[in-house]
Order: structure tokens, then sequence, then C-alpha cells
């Protein structure tokens, strides 16, 4: 039986994606998710909506709570324990610096990071194709 509500792209590593997201503030939470899950769920697209929460948190959100360095430092800590690609550890990694900062370019630096991965993603005719 498939979790529709939990479902095992979130919860297939030492720590789970909302371990680390209860921490965020949506639009930063929400990166996270689609970056976490993007291998086993939808790929570009999560990448693309990814990029879309980081540039709607660094043009028009209001400033959030940022993370207190201890939980900022547990969190990192925590995800250098999970068997990601170095690529997709390097945005999350991002992305959570980007929440204890606060600032435009720390949100910037995020954007890069994902866009990277995102170029390193077959575009959907070379998938097709393969």
């Amino acid at each position: 039986m498939t979790d529709n509500i939990n479902p095992s792209h979130y919860r297939q590593h030492a720590h789970e994606c909302i371990e680390f997201t209860q921490y965020l503030n949506f639009n930063l939470g929400n990166a996270f998710k689609y970056i976490w899950r993007h291998k086993e769920k939808n790929g570009r697209e999560d990448l693309e909506k990814a990029m879309w929460y980081l540039k709607r948190q660094r043009d028009d959100a209001p400033k959030f709570i940022e993370l207190k360095v201890k939980k900022y430092g547990d969190m990192y800590d925590k995800l250098c324990l999970i068997d990601f690609d170095m690529d997709t550890k390097d945005a999350l990694c991002r992305i959570l610096y980007a929440a204890a900062d606060g600032s435009e370019d720390s949100i910037s630096w995020a954007l890069d990071c994902v866009e990277d991965l995102l170029n390193k993603m077959p575009s959907e005719t070379e998938a097709e194709d393969a």
C-alpha cells in the first residue's frame, strides 16, 4: 500500500525531510523539499519549483526569523549524515545557510546551486531519447 501522506521519498534516508523543513519558513521549506525529492519524484520540474520558491523568497517575501546558530549546526550535522550526491547536498546546505543568514546574497547563492543542479539534469528530450 502506498503512503500518500508521508511517502517513501521523504523517509528513505537516516533523517526525514520534515526534520529540516519544520524549522524553515514556507518558501525555503518548499525549496528544500523539492530539492530533497527531485531524483525520486519529478526531476527537473521539482528543481524548477525549488528555484521558483527561492526567487520568491529573495524578491518578494517578508523577512523571517532566522535559524539560531545551534539549530543550524544541528541541522547541518544531520544533513551531512544523509547519502545525497554532492550537488544535491550542497544545494540543501545552501538553503539551511540562507535560513540562518537571511541575506539576499545567501538566497542567491542557494539559487545558483539549484541552477547548477538543474543544468546537470538531462532535458526532457534527452531523457526521452535515452
